[in-house]
């Protein structure tokens, strides 16, 4: 969605690894960072194929996330859908829909965009 009067600009964005049993930021613009979501009775629970996106510093009003999960050789068909999304960030769930339909660890890369009326 585009018109004369603006336009969407790519305000955060980055590539999230899953590696040696944790999630880390590998690469992307300085305004985030990636932390696992409370589970289990912890502030950070366990690494299930869920982590969150943390905005720094916070945004308002509404954007968009555009994101992909990293195929591997154990989940060819990996997939990431986004969810819980506020001014602080937004978590991403991994899933395997074919072989075990369940959440999975895995790597990521994700953009999000914001309207700018200046454009």
């Amino acid at each position: 969605m585009a018109d004369k009067n603006g336009a969407f600009n790519v305000t955060h964005g980055g590539v999230v690894e899953f590696s040696n049993g944790s999630y880390a930021k590998a690469a992307g613009s300085a305004n985030w960072s990636v932390r696992p979501i409370p589970g289990f009775g912890l502030d950070a629970g366990p690494p299930l194929g869920q982590v969150k996106v943390y905005f720094d510093p916070a945004v308002e009003g509404p954007y968009v996330v555009q994101l992909s999960a990293q195929r591997l050789p154990t989940t060819p068909m990996l997939l990431a859908n986004y969810g819980n999304a506020d001014g602080s960030g937004f978590v991403v769930h991994l899933f395997d829909p074919v072989a075990t339909g369940t959440l999975q660890n895995g790597s990521f890369s994700f953009i999000v965009l914001r309207w700018d009326e200046e454009g």
